[in-house]
């Protein structure tokens, strides 16, 4: 495939520039510490394996999941509103890069590449995220669900992004880890498709949502051209 026409390269942000797994399970275990007085009669393991369970990465679903843990674990003395309370009030701090995260938006940013990222939520914790990732200075624009109105995988979300970046899809290239809510509506918005594969991957997108499989960030430096042409 001829990329030498790619102008921008744009991401999803949890699990693709940010670790999700290690930011998850090191708020998880940090929260049973600070609730364990209330928790004595669970293991953390069985408590880090529920929420697990319960969690579907998104922040509008927490009261639901802390409910179910509550009545599930039959804990007195704490309510759901108590460990929603305290998600609110550090989840937000527990934001891990990959190892090449920031290696990878600056070697793309040196070559010309122009850089964006799509997100579901709220923008001022996404926006709080990218400066925790210390990604801030490569990122030309965030387009997030809350400033949009839309949420991946509609496809206002993405048409956003490129007005901002003022490219057109066959000049962007998407890369992200969700095939439902990344790889297939960038390929159907006509971007070049970048699946970032995590090891436990249960959901494969079909062959023609996807042009590019990657497991590493700075997999994408060997993809694209070693010389952006400009804009």
């Amino acid at each position: 495939m001829d990329l030498s026409n790619i102008k921008a390269v744009v991401f999803d942000l949890e699990g693709t520039l940010l670790d999700r797994k290690k930011s998850r399970d090191k708020f998880i275990e940090e929260q049973y510490e600070r609730f364990h007085d209330y928790l004595v009669s669970i293991q953390l393991a069985d408590f880090k394996n529920k929420f697990i369970e319960l969690d579907d990465d998104e922040d509008h679903d927490k009261p639901e999941l802390y409910k179910a843990i509550i009545k599930d674990f039959h804990v007195d003395r704490l309510t759901w509103k108590d460990l929603f309370h305290d998600f609110e009030m550090h989840f937000y701090r527990y934001v891990f890069p990959y190892y090449d995260t920031l290696y990878t938006l600056e070697k793309l940013t040196k070559r010309d590449y122009l850089t964006g990222v799509i997100a579901n939520g709220k923008s001022k914790i996404k926006q709080y995220r990218l400066h925790a990732l210390g990604i801030e200075h490569v990122i030309n624009y965030m387009s997030t669900s809350q400033t949009v109105g839309y949420r991946k995988p509609h496809p206002k979300i993405f048409e956003n992004i490129l007005e901002k970046l003022d490219t057109k899809p066959e000049e962007t290239m998407y890369v992200g880890d969700d095939p439902l809510n990344d790889v297939a509506p960038a390929r159907a918005m006509g971007m070049v498709s970048v699946w970032f594969k995590e090891e436990d991957a249960e959901i494969e997108p079909l062959p023609e949502e996807v042009d590019f499989t990657i497991s590493t960030l700075e997999e994408l430096l060997t993809i694209l051209p070693l010389e952006q042409k400009g804009n």
